[in-house]
């Protein structure tokens, strides 16, 4: 079977994250760093695996309700630090000129 393809979602703080869709659902691949380590880390319960893709490597974590469960609850948590700060702008509205 070939392999499927992988989806590159974005960066966090360098390191790529990206989906495999597979038959029933999706893969979370997390490249291999030390960063990427603690975060595959915790998604995975301590249980990540690693797998290689052409260069770089990855860890892989199978996205079942259990880690979509953490998934929400680290969303809201972060939501909730951040909005919590009496210090940060937590909208910025950039106005254009006025020009007609």
């Amino acid at each position: 079977m070939p392999e499927q393809p992988y989806h590159p979602l974005g960066l966090l703080d360098g390191i790529e994250v990206g989906v495999q869709p597979t038959l029933d659902g999706q893969h979370i691949l997390i490249q291999h760093s030390d960063l990427g380590q603690r975060l595959a880390c915790l998604l995975a319960f301590g249980q990540a695996d690693i797998v290689r893709r052409e260069d770089p490597t990855y860890w892989h974590i199978a996205h079942d309700r259990r880690v979509d469960r953490l998934l929400v609850e680290l969303i809201d948590l972060l939501i909730s630090i951040r909005y919590a700060h009496p210090a940060m702008v937590q909208l910025e509205i950039e106005l254009g000129s006025a020009s007609p």
